[in-house]
């Protein structure tokens, strides 16, 4: 062994990633938020937003759980946000998206479904 051999690493071929742990996907994806709106004269809507490229918890069902003042909120909309085009994309009526999304969750626990990172190729193809 010369002297500079000492200093030769010998790299060891990558081991194949083992696929995440399903709980570990959870903790690592976004929890969306829950926001209100309101046009004026209009009834208020909730809004939850999926972001490009964003694991992201849904709520499968935000009409049973949450509210404005009390009072149920009829008119959900999922809201579509690119970050390559820096800005909403579109914005759907949650429960008929629901249909679309369903190829790109990875799991569900209760009340909450993950999704993937979906591209902006794939947040467009939600909007046809």
């Amino acid at each position: 062994m010369g002297l500079f051999d000492k200093f030769k690493v010998k790299k060891e071929p990558k081991a194949a990633q083992p696929p995440a742990e399903p709980q570990a996907v959870w903790d690592n994806a976004f929890r969306a938020n829950i926001n209100f709106y309101q046009k004026e004269g209009a009834a208020p809507f909730g809004a939850v937003v999926l972001t490009e490229g964003v694991e992201t918890a849904l709520p499968v069902a935000p009409w049973e759980k949450h509210g404005l003042d009390g009072k149920p909120v009829q008119d959900w909309k999922l809201v579509l946000v690119s970050t390559t085009r820096q800005g909403i994309v579109g914005m759907l009526d949650y429960r008929t998206v629901m249909e679309k999304l369903a190829p790109y969750l990875q799991d569900r626990q209760g009340e909450l479904m993950l999704t993937r990172g979906l591209s902006l190729r794939q947040l467009e193809g939600l909007l046809k």
